[in-house]
């Protein structure tokens, strides 16, 4: 699903970099120009280390130019339940790292003067479901209680238009902190700054060959070229190809659609969501949605299909959901359809860490990358330059492929049928 993205069509003009050619040297070389791998190369520049960043296709040509554009706290399942499996200070340490970057997001975009639509107004998770709310209650008092966090709101159904002016929801969780923006303009800047910093960034340079030389240099091909390097750093996510094939069989790949409608009113927008919020609901198969800057609906759900014929019908069902949450976009227009691939991990967490042959990694943020993909570039970052310092509560170690990977796109098929037979039928 390659067809042109609102994000790409309303990103400006794009800046040319180079594809390798010949041998280059550095400290760190990254492999991914995502928001993980130049986030890595921004904090590592500012560190004083030599970087290169190699992107198979253009700088935020996978997830990172292709997502909602919220930037969400939190992750798949809650944080008393993180506590329980993994220790209260671990939790509590997530949860912090998980706010934290959005903050990082906001003053990277601040130091650097990046124009990237960014809106701070928060995130509404509305409830699919009566009992849903059951569940948003109870994690705003562990939240309150247990880690001091009083910036989330419950309302009911008869509050729902103060937030959106639908009747699909029964009511919805409210956090202050979230915020949305253009994720390409985001990575594009970011791309800019590494610049600004000496990193080097070379466009349609896939790296296929990795080998360690007799000083434990690090030796990276391309088609072209070769770069030289200290470190490693592999931030591909769902977009991994057949160079590590430990990473490529730890991550799951699940397709995601997006349809943006045409530019609407400014009356009709705020009547909608009236505090300019960013929307994901609380379904399995989830709609996530909000309003871009210049008033376009853009609006996203799940989405894997085989054949053009079957792909019009996904995006068509798309429209069907959104102008089910919103009648009145019956008449809306639908300018762009694009869809991308999300990664996940089996413990539905992302993953940072480190190979047995030193190579570093981060992927895995199971649809909430938006704001935690920066965040894990700067934690490679530190680990490579100051790794004593680091306190990494998503650290993965001794990660082994995931069994019969092969039938990921099987599996994820299943899981999708029951998790829609759950939205139908469940609780």
């Amino acid at each position: 699903m390659d067809s042109l993205s609102m994000w790409e069509a309303t990103a400006g003009e794009r800046k040319s970099r180079p594809a390798l050619v010949d041998d280059k040297h550095c400290d760190v070389l990254i492999i991914g120009g995502g928001f993980s791998g130049l986030s890595t190369s921004y904090h590592l520049q500012k560190m004083g280390h030599k970087t290169i960043v190699l992107e198979k296709n253009t700088v935020g040509y996978g997830a990172s130019g292709r997502n909602g554009g919220e930037l969400l706290s939190g992750y798949h399942g809650t944080m008393e339940s993180f506590a329980q499996k993994k220790g209260f200070e671990t939790a509590k340490t997530m949860w912090e790292l998980s706010l934290d970057s959005i903050d990082l997001v906001e003053n990277i975009s601040n130091e650097n003067g990046i124009s990237c639509d960014l809106v701070r107004k928060g995130d509404i998770r509305p409830a699919y479901k009566i009992s849903h709310l059951d569940r948003f209650k109870r994690d705003q008092e562990y939240l309150a209680e247990k880690l001091n966090f009083h910036e989330i709101s419950i309302i009911g159904r008869s509050e729902m238009k103060t937030e959106l002016n639908t009747d699909f929801y029964h009511g919805a969780r409210i956090n202050e902190r979230g915020a949305h923006f253009h994720p390409l303009k985001f990575a594009l800047g970011l791309a800019d700054a590494v610049e600004n910093l000496g990193g080097t960034i070379f466009e349609n340079s896939e790296a296929v060959h990795i080998q360690k030389d007799s000083a434990s240099k690090a030796i990276v091909t391309t088609p072209k070229g070769r770069v030289i390097a200290d470190e490693v750093v592999i931030v591909t996510n769902a977009y991994a190809g057949n160079l590590n094939k430990t990473l490529k069989k730890s991550v799951i790949p699940v397709e995601s659609i997006m349809i943006a409608t045409e530019p609407l009113t400014e009356e009709l927008m705020q009547d909608l969501i009236p505090k300019n919020r960013a929307v994901s609901d609380s379904k399995n198969l989830l709609y996530y949605f909000r309003r871009t800057a210049d008033n376009r609906m853009a609006f996203g759900g799940s989405g894997r299909a085989f054949g053009k014929k079957a792909q019009r019908m996904l995006f068509d069902n798309l429209r069907e959901g959104m102008v089910t949450v919103f009648p009145q976009l019956k008449d809306a227009r639908v300018e762009y359809r694009w869809g991308g691939k999300v990664g996940f991990t089996q413990d539905f967490l992302p993953y940072i860490g480190q190979l047995e042959d030193g190579t570093h990694f981060a992927f895995g943020y199971c649809g909430k990358g938006a704001a935690m993909a920066v965040m894990a570039g700067k934690v490679l970052a530190e680990t490579i330059s100051h790794p004593e310092r680091v306190n990494n509560p998503l650290k993965k170690e001794n990660l082994r492929p995931i069994p019969f990977h092969s039938q990921h796109a099987k599996g994820v098929g299943l899981m999708k049928f029951y998790m829609a037979f759950q939205d139908k039928y469940g609780k």
